[in-house]
């Protein structure tokens, strides 16, 4: 009994020690925080010289996860040589819905002097509506897409786009999201024929009888 006494007091001595080297001592201390995964500045709310073991990964990652752009954060702290790692995961736009970016899950979010071109601007009822119309516009041949500006969804998810084709601003109204292959090709055929050179609206919802105007 006294030997097992004897053990559990060692033990008890040798944890009491590494607590206060982990929690007081300066052995292990912040020498460098670095932020990785953006070019955006953020700020730290940890400091130099602070004990390695009183920064807590959750705490800190919920800091930089209440940026809306800030899809989630991840903390490491290297013991060795006592740097605290922030790796940060930006949401990726997929369109511009509201005057704000979203993201494939929905979630809205500011954008920070991104080139958005490339994305279409998305007049919607809904934000599920947004990203079933951002996942259209992602289907679609690039020589279609490159030339919309607007792209509207309706009820029951049909599609009608604000074409800007070679100095013409043109009414496409697709539809819903099928025979996508035909309705692109009947379009483009239409374009091409002469007569329809001042066109400003193209019906291709039923593409084997389109309508232009």
């Amino acid at each position: 009994m006294k030997k097992r006494r004897l053990y559990l007091l060692g033990a008890l001595v040798v944890l009491s020690g590494a607590a206060y080297i982990l929690g007081w001592s300066s052995l292990f201390t912040v020498s460098n925080v670095v932020i990785k995964g953006t070019s955006t500045y953020l700020p730290t709310n940890i400091d130099k010289g602070e004990k390695l073991a009183r920064v807590e990964p959750r705490v800190v990652a919920s800091f930089y996860e209440k940026y809306d752009w800030v899809k989630g954060a991840d903390v490491s702290r290297n013991w060795i040589n006592g740097t605290v790692e922030i790796t940060i995961t930006e949401r990726t736009p997929i369109a511009i819905y509201n005057d704000m970016a979203i993201d494939a899950l929905g979630k809205s979010f500011t954008l920070r002097n991104q080139n958005v071109s490339n994305l279409p601007r998305i007049q919607a009822p809904s934000v599920d509506s947004a990203i079933i119309a951002a996942a259209f516009f992602r289907q679609l041949p690039v020589e279609i897409s490159s030339q919309i500006t607007v792209l509207k969804v309706h009820s029951a998810d049909t599609f009608i786009m604000q074409i800007q084709a070679n100095s013409r601003s043109i009414e496409l109204r697709w539809g819903r999201s099928e025979e996508n292959a035909l309705k692109a090709k009947v379009y483009k055929a239409l374009l091409l024929q002469p007569e329809n050179s001042a066109l400003k609206r193209i019906d291709v919802s039923a593409p084997h009888a389109p309508i232009v105007k």
